[in-house]
């Protein structure tokens, strides 16, 4: 069969959104159970209506990964996510695995933009890392050092902690992951944590870490004798990264939304700085906040720090309570927005015609030690999870 697209993508773009939406459906109903569309909570509702799987990254990743019957995966999300999605699937030992389990030995992961990035994950780059990596051990003793990087982050930075003996962490996992990682070594533990400067701060503060305790890591810096000193002492290196989405809130919005909203609970992102997750009521992953507010009362008023497409779902899903964005202004993902229908109509118009573009594929020699921190992860978890039982 051609190769070639039905429609150019210019074409897909000038078409009605009802007739995008119908062709995708369609499309849907002829690839059947070999096809998953997974979809971001980030992402419009123009896209998430089409989606199987709507969640957080590392949570789809997780769902497709254990996907037997798909042959084919178009990510709705960004970069990073797709390239998790492809580490656990088709890296050479889960290849082996699927091939003797009898399913699709390798499962395409396709990004309908492949120029739908993550700002946070491109502020640290492996060359840097290696870079910090190699200057701290002047001052540190590699061996207890644990580097621990957010989901959040590229193939690369994954596979530099998995060599290294280091993990991953999700917004859900991260004082889980940072305990192991502290107990590995006892009091002489210490953690490299990228990119996300607020989470890592937000969760080692939650954990009894001070800031006194914190040193903050940008890359290329000169460090003066304080800053040598500073590093002995502390317990968490923080890479000077951050979400330009949660970086928007500020600590005077919570101000105004408690005044004009007389018993209003405020809930963020730890990606948020630390003075709005001090200011707020709660704090907690994107799945935290939905359940959080899920189980809350009629009648209840609350103000959100994250993403505003989310904001806006949890208000429509709940009309019995009000919910409020923090900011006066929307923050929004913008390369989230880069996932058009129309770009998710001519990707699934390439997979009907087994000709899927913008696949997202890991080099192996990168894949099998980003796996590793990712099953690191994988495996803190299973441990937590026994032992509350």
């Amino acid at each position: 069969m051609s190769a070639t697209p039905l429609l150019s993508l210019d074409e897909y773009e000038t078409m009605a959104p009802e007739a995008l939406a119908t062709r995708i459906d369609a499309l849907r109903r002829r690839l059947g159970d070999e096809l998953l569309i997974l979809g971001h909570h980030y992402q419009k509702e123009a896209i998430l209506r089409h989606c199987d799987l709507r969640g957080d990254s590392f949570q789809l990743s997780e769902a497709a990964a254990e996907s037997t019957a798909c042959r084919a995966i178009v990510f709705c999300g960004v970069h990073f996510m797709a390239e998790t999605a492809d580490i656990l699937l088709n890296t050479q030992r889960k290849r082996e695995h699927r091939l003797a389990a009898k399913v699709p030995e390798f499962v395409p992961v396709v990004l309908p933009d492949v120029k739908a990035g993550c700002p946070m994950a491109e502020m640290a780059t492996a060359e840097q890392v290696r870079d910090a990596w190699v200057r701290l051990s002047d001052f540190i003793d590699p061996d207890v050092l644990v580097p621990i990087t957010y989901v959040n982050s590229t193939a690369e930075i994954k596979a530099f902690c998995g060599y290294n003996g280091g993990l991953s962490c999700t917004s859900s996992n991260a004082a889980a992951v940072l305990r192991r990682a502290f107990e590995r070594n006892g009091n002489n533990g210490r953690v490299l944590f990228v990119p996300d400067r607020h989470l890592g701060c937000n969760t080692a503060i939650a954990m009894g870490i001070p800031k006194e305790e914190h040193f903050l890591w940008t890359p290329g810096m000169e460090l003066a004798e304080a800053d040598i000193e500073a590093l002995k002492r502390c317990r968490i290196i923080l890479w000077n990264g951050f979400c330009h989405v949660h970086r928007r809130f500020e600590p005077g919005q919570i101000d105004a939304v408690r005044a004009g909203h007389p018993g209003v609970r405020v809930i963020v992102h730890p990606e948020c700085s630390r003075e709005i997750v001090e200011k707020a009521d709660e704090n907690g992953s994107t799945s935290f906040i939905i359940d959080t507010i899920a189980r809350s009362a009629p009648g209840s008023i609350w103000a959100v720090g994250t993403e505003f497409r989310l904001v806006e779902r949890l208000a429509k899903t709940y009309p019995d309570k009000t919910i409020l964005n923090l900011a006066p202004q929307p923050s929004i993902c913008e390369t989230m927005d880069r996932i058009t229908p129309a770009k998710l109509c001519r990707s699934l118009d390439m997979i009907a015609i087994s000709a899927p573009e913008n696949i997202i594929r890991v080099p192996e020699r990168i894949a099998s030690d980003a796996l590793l921190c990712l099953q690191r992860m994988l495996a803190c978890k299973q441990t937590v999870v026994a032992e509350n039982r």
